[in-house]
């Protein structure tokens, strides 16, 4: 099976769970797949630029109309055009994977195969309010948190890996989003206007949700390539 196909069917997987009972946008859910053309370490004309390390593989954000409320904010021309590259090695781990990436509102999928009990994933943003995604595909597990200090990290325990698929490859998603007034911190639960297939909670993308990949790349859509170059890296035993 190839990355689109793999990935559109994740999309109806994701729309079938989130939207029982409602009529699943086949049209849609092909073009989102088509914008999200995956391809080793390659991009998309107009998308930030990425290298990787083996192991990852690009996943750039399409190239989008701009709304008034996603407009960049000006303090995006103040950051820096690059961040430090993802160590070697972190807290007795080592790399096994890692990237970097021009722009935010982009994400990459790093594909390891983890050795430990444990992964670990960091990332390093040049705007350490920026919003970081990273979630394992295939499961439950994900986090959404600020690259509060320049770097957002999340440990990934085996228990977390797709059931059957523990001591094969996995994929982890990372995802990195500029801040922005289309994302809000509250949950879906006790929203006045939800919508649990968009993940939207008051017209705003609920930020828990973005562990969702299609919610993460209707977002992507909505911003298109935003300034923030960021790097992450995946530990493990070597």
């Amino acid at each position: 099976m190839n990355h689109i196909e793999d990935d559109l069917r994740e999309l109806l997987a994701e729309r079938t769970t989130y939207g029982p009972g409602g009529d699943m946008d086949v049209a849609e859910i092909v073009r989102r797949g088509r914008l999200a053309r995956w391809s080793a370490g390659a991009v998309l004309a107009g998308a930030a630029v990425a290298w990787v390390l083996p192991g990852a593989v690009t996943v750039p954000a399409p190239a989008a109309q701009f709304v008034a409320s996603a407009a960049p904010s000006s303090a995006a021309s103040t950051l820096p055009s690059r961040v430090p590259d993802p160590p070697a090695s972190l807290d007795g781990l080592t790399r096994i994977a890692a990237v970097m990436n021009s722009g935010s509102a982009t994400g990459n999928d790093l594909k390891i195969k983890p050795a430990g009990h444990a992964t670990t994933v960091a990332v390093i943003c040049a705007n350490p309010q920026s919003w970081v995604v990273t979630a394992v595909k295939g499961s439950r597990a994900g986090q959404v948190s600020r690259c509060q200090g320049g770097m957002a990290r999340r440990t990934y325990k085996r228990s977390s890996l797709p059931f059957g698929r523990v001591d094969g490859q996995q994929s982890i998603r990372v995802w990195v989003f500029p801040p922005t007034e289309l994302i809000g911190q509250a949950s879906l639960d006790g929203c006045a206007v939800v919508d649990k297939r968009k993940g939207t909670c008051n017209g705003r993308y609920a930020a828990q949700e973005l562990i969702r990949y299609d919610v993460a790349l209707e977002l992507a859509a909505d911003l298109g390539v935003r300034p923030g170059t960021w790097s992450a890296g995946v530990y493990d035993k070597s």
